[in-house]
């Protein structure tokens, strides 16, 4: 008989079914041998065919920890680690996952999930809300698209005012290999006339050199309240033809970029709310908190809920 995992479906950042953004969170139970390979993995993402699917390892890495210490099992069973794919890469960290995954391993008390990126402390502010600290290494990257040679039609925006936007907007890194081009509009007219596009952006071009040439997507925004410490916004993420409901590491990546741009130099924290999905019909709401130390970008914490859809089995 083959292997079977469990899994269970999640919809993030929302309360409601069939709201938020779906994921996938698949358990590599202790004691498994032989593991799933990266490349089922990826066949697996691919089955699932969401945004991304997780991997949870209830072994550490290399194998169960028995002959430690007390202190150091007690530890262990406190973290897990995770892989991250989308239907076609692995990524090293992404928002959404990390709260649907900590959402649904809050019945085992898990504090820490362990990726790619580096370890993310939980807490839970509220009943059903996880909070995430997230690793960042936050750059602006010196190109904008207008520094590209030429466009094709429909690489870009037809309405001249997204168009411009579009052109001039930042390239910002949350971690390396996480690209977005932070797009802002004026209006949520001109963000209900955001398009999808078949574009694939020239990563050599686009960033700077030394950096990994990973993911790179648009992250379309309009601010709609600003006070002292809170900022109100509406998003759309577009990754070529598709369009993400919600999507913690470029609302992230959005809250460092605005608070590293303020004009405040001050020591502060700012607050993030921002609704994505709306356009789609799954509304999400995500709560962006960074900390600003000397003028750098010192915290980055993300938080939401997530509600359980289905569970079951995946055979290998």
């Amino acid at each position: 008989m083959g292997l079977e995992l469990p899994f269970v479906t999640l919809d993030v950042f929302a309360k409601e079914r069939f709201k938020g953004n779906p994921l996938a969170v698949v358990t590599i139970p202790k004691g498994t041998h032989p593991k799933p390979t990266s490349q089922q993995k990826q066949t697996i993402a691919r089955e699932f065919n969401l945004s991304e699917t997780v991997f949870v390892h209830e072994d550490p890495p290399g194998g169960d920890d028995d002959k430690g210490a007390s202190h150091g099992q007690q530890h262990q069973q406190q973290q897990r680690h995770i892989e991250i794919f989308l239907p076609t890469q692995e990524v090293p960290f992404a928002g959404h996952p990390t709260i649907g995954t900590a959402v649904s391993l809050l019945p085992q008390g898990i504090t820490t999930l362990i990726t790619k990126a580096g370890p993310i402390a939980l807490a839970q502010p509220a009943p059903g809300t996880v909070q995430a600290a997230i690793p960042h290494s936050v750059h602006l990257h010196q190109a904008q698209l207008r520094s590209l040679p030429s466009f094709s039609p429909g690489d870009l925006s037809a309405v001249p005012e997204i168009r411009e936007a579009e052109l001039g907007a930042p390239i910002f890194n949350i971690v390396d290999g996480l690209t977005f081009i932070l797009v802002p509009l004026a209006s949520l007219e001109l963000l209900s006339q955001v398009t999808l596009s078949p574009f694939k952006f020239p990563l050599d071009r686009l960033i700077d050199a030394g950096f990994t040439h990973g993911f790179i997507c648009r992250l379309y925004y309009v601010i709609l309240e600003e006070g002292p410490g809170k900022v109100v916004l509406r998003s759309r993420m577009i990754e070529g033809t598709f369009e993400d409901p919600a999507t913690g590491s470029a609302s992230c990546a959005l809250g460092s970029y605005l608070a590293l741009h303020s004009g405040d130099k001050r020591d502060r924290t700012i607050q993030y709310e921002i609704t994505q999905g709306v356009e789609m019909g799954r509304e999400s709401n995500i709560l962006v908190e960074v900390d600003l130390k000397n003028d750098v970008v010192d915290q980055v914490r993300l938080a939401g809920t997530a509600t359980q859809v289905m569970h079951g089995f995946i055979s290998l």
